[in-house]
């Protein structure tokens, strides 16, 4: 306990790491307060009464950030955003301008980033305007006239663009991932009522299995995270005592973070998301009825746990080839004069670190997939009867953690480094 207070007092002391938790403070405070705030002509409780129950509003609810259920000016959060990005990512495999814009550095990654951006805002206007039809379609709220439903529109349109600008905020001069950090924290203000509402209903029994599930549960995320493979390297241009000097490449166990689980419930959301949306309208006997095979599909608890499983694992090995880059690596070993003992620089060294770090994400693709079903499973074979958040949310909320404190002790590192400098 002394060591994690002095740990603390440290940390404090560093004026960059102190800017940061200020800045990240400050964003939280920002966040909360507009959530809080109603938009114009959307009754506070139609968006909780229409997922009331379902597992759409649980998907949507955790990739917006926590807050869609409150009607607010941010209801609809990150998840415009989200799915731009996703679009992005998916196109950059098969237009060769996009993929030649990623691989072009800085600048590439830039211009991305605002084409992002630019489809964020298209995407968040058909979003409000799909919400207000489907609240409508289902008698949730009254119709509005043209200025009230542009006036809303644009509303929750800025909410988007308002939860973008302070996510890119946060990756730029806060702690831990923009996206990341803000969905983590609408996870972390459900928890204290989730826990209230629950332990009421529980016996001592079930509060004992539900907080000894809970730990273990928690620590082997941190386990899995945390775990790495150390490819050894040696740099023959920096030679002491004994011979070259060695160092060594970590490569993760989910080398690609959490981002495959906020995409697979992002994508996962939309199908269902439309299929209200149709229902709502009653276009056509048939339209309402492939509605509603698509929404009872999804309901189905095998179903839905299959296909989120499928879709995390795919996202983590899709995911692996946008953001670890071999050939790059291999390069810049080659000419920092670094090699892998027993493998030859250049293309050699690109197909071996490309095959370990598949090897690797095949084992943590399936670990995140199954901790993000595992939670629902248990619950419907009637092992649990509740649990904190969804796998997926304690997911983010762990990875979120966990890379808030890798960043801290990183700074913290150089830091002291500085010192001697």
């Amino acid at each position: 306990m002394a060591n994690l207070i002095e740990k603390i007092r440290v940390f404090w002391k560093t004026k960059d790491i102190r800017k940061k938790i200020i800045f990240s403070i400050i964003i939280l405070i920002s966040y909360r307060l507009l959530a809080a705030i109603p938009v114009v002509g959307i009754p506070a409780n139609a968006i909780s009464q229409l997922f009331e129950g379902s597992e759409l509003g649980d998907l949507l609810g955790t990739v917006s950030g926590g807050v869609l259920e409150t009607a607010s000016i941010v209801a609809i959060g990150l998840t415009p955003y989200i799915n731009a990005s996703i679009v992005f990512q998916l196109l950059g495999s098969v237009i060769p301008q996009l993929e030649e814009l990623r691989k072009s550095g800085a600048d590439g990654r830039r211009k991305i980033s605002m084409y992002t951006r630019l489809v964020t805002v298209p995407l968040a206007i058909l979003q409000s305007f799909v919400i207000y039809s489907t609240l409508r379609g289902f008698g949730l709220m009254d119709q509005l006239d043209t200025l009230s439903l542009i006036t809303m529109s644009a509303i929750l349109t800025a909410g988007s663009v308002i939860m973008m600008w302070l996510s890119e905020l946060i990756s730029e001069d806060g702690l831990g991932g923009g996206s990341s950090y803000l969905i983590f924290l609408g996870i972390v203000a459900s928890i204290p009522g989730t826990l209230k509402n629950n332990f009421q209903l529980m016996d001592n029994l079930q509060v004992a299995i539900f907080v000894i599930f809970t730990v273990i549960l928690v620590a082997s995320v941190v386990y899995i995270t945390q775990a790495e493979r150390k490819i050894s390297t040696q740099y023959s241009r920096r030679v002491r005592v004994g011979g070259a000097k060695d160092s060594y490449i970590p490569i993760k166990l989910t080398q690609t973070g959490v981002m495959p689980v906020i995409f697979a419930i992002s994508l996962l959301s939309f199908p269902q998301l439309i299929g209200q949306f149709l229902i709502s309208k009653n276009y056509s006997d048939k339209v309402t009825q492939i509605s509603q095979t698509i929404l009872d599909f999804l309901s189905n608890d095998i179903y839905k746990n299959l296909l989120t499983f499928v879709l995390i694992v795919a996202f983590s090995f899709f995911y692996l080839t946008v953001v670890f880059d071999t050939d790059d690596l291999a390069e810049n070993l080659q000419k920092q004069g670094a090699f892998i003992p027993g493998i030859r620089p250049g293309k050699n060294t690109s197909e071996y670190l490309r095959k370990v770090a598949f090897r690797l994400t095949v084992v943590g693709a399936l670990f995140l997939a199954l901790i993000a079903v595992l939670p629902n499973i248990l619950i419907a074979t009637g092992v649990l009867t509740t649990t904190i958040v969804s796998g997926t949310g304690l997911l983010i909320t762990v990875n979120t953690v966990l890379e808030i404190k890798r960043e801290i002790e990183s700074m913290s590192v150089v830091r002291s480094y500085d010192k001697y400098l």
